[in-house]
């Protein structure tokens, strides 16, 4: 666990900063008052797979003041061709520790919590009200639906993302928009694959991971974002966005939206 800046009080920026962050300080809707406003959240990252790790990367490059960390695995040779943060050498180890300890090397600014377990009720009931944001990158459909599910309890907006083998997809579900249960309700169907069963291209994994960062970032920097579904072919190289509309029958959400047309 990581000793960085924050406390428990505001963070200010120093010189270091500056020359940190400069290149992001110059953009007008960015500056000085966004990079204290990352400097000041917490967020939450649930996976530390091929979208975790550049999630982690990406937030802790830009400085977001506090990330937890939750998982349960351990480095696997099989990661490494996607994972890039890990080492053959960290084979065996937590994910969450590796990562800690990548996180870290990078920039000891940032404070890390981590959970060396796999997520579950108890798990969000206790983070998520310290948090102002999750980033759902794990690769099963319960977890998926549990976190929703907090996040719909706590209203916190959550970006979800996924990868399997040459697709990708991106949702970003806020408090006032359809959850990700009005796009895929629980009872439907069996689990799908998953990328140890059908495989995923590692290029593919981790600009989704990668958009999840930047959609958190657009989120902490108050900047407007919609409630569209994007899904990415690899194959083809091209985008498909889908207007989702909030399912009034839907049993975690249902009845609870604002418009957002």
């Amino acid at each position: 666990m990581s000793q960085g800046k924050t406390r428990g009080r505001p963070v200010m920026l120093d010189d270091n900063d500056y020359l940190r962050y400069g290149r992001q300080l110059l953009l007008p809707d960015w500056g000085e008052g966004g990079q204290q406003a990352i400097a000041n959240a917490k967020v939450l990252v649930i996976g530390l797979g091929g979208l975790g790790v550049s999630v982690l990367a990406s937030l802790a490059g830009c400085g977001v003041g506090k990330l937890v960390l939750v998982d349960g695995d351990k480095v696997s040779l099989s990661n490494l061709h996607r994972q890039w943060i890990y080492q053959p050498e960290q084979v065996g180890m937590a994910k969450v520790h590796a990562a800690t300890r990548w996180a870290n090397q990078l920039n000891p600014d940032v404070h890390v919590d981590a959970y060396e377990q796999m997520v579950d009720e108890l798990t969000l009931h206790t983070l998520l009200p310290e948090v102002d944001l999750v980033l759902d990158c794990t690769d099963n459909l319960g977890s998926r639906h549990l976190i929703n599910r907090g996040c719909c309890e706590y209203r916190r907006p959550l970006i979800s993302g996924a990868a399997i083998g040459w697709q990708g997809q991106l949702q970003y579900i806020a408090p006032s928009g359809p959850c990700f249960a009005c796009l895929c309700p629980q009872q439907q169907g069996g689990e799908p694959a998953n990328c140890r069963e059908a495989g995923v291209v590692p290029p593919v994994v981790s600009a989704i991971g990668h958009l999840q960062a930047l959609m958190a970032l657009k989120v902490l920097l108050n900047q407007p974002l919609d409630f569209h579904l994007r899904r990415f072919d690899g194959h083809t190289l091209s985008w498909q966005q889908f207007e989702l509309g909030a399912n009034p029958d839907c049993t975690v959400c249902g009845g609870n939206h604002e418009s957002h047309h």
